[in-house]
């Protein structure tokens, strides 16, 4: 996948759908790509969950979605699958 600082400069968010079994790698794709969750903590490969949706903004700031919010939020966000 692309640096997310690219693809963030087009975008002005990006949601994620994580598979369970690909939760690790996309902490640590976030990670290495400089992202820190909303609340500022790092983040951690070894402690750290990750939801089925997740989202990045161009502040490379992670955090969860709700389901709902997935499907019915705002529409501009591009969705990718992880």
């Amino acid at each position: 996948m692309k640096n997310l600082k690219e693809i963030l400069g087009k975008e002005k968010g990006l949601l994620f759908y994580v598979k369970p079994q690909k939760a690790k790698k996309f902490l640590l794709y976030a990670k290495t790509n400089g992202c820190r969750w909303v609340n500022g903590q790092q983040i951690s490969i070894g402690e750290d969950y990750c939801g089925h949706f997740m989202a990045i903004d161009q502040n490379l700031r992670i955090g969860y979605v709700s389901a709902m919010c997935w499907h019915y939020g705002d529409s501009s966000l591009k969705k990718l699958n992880f």
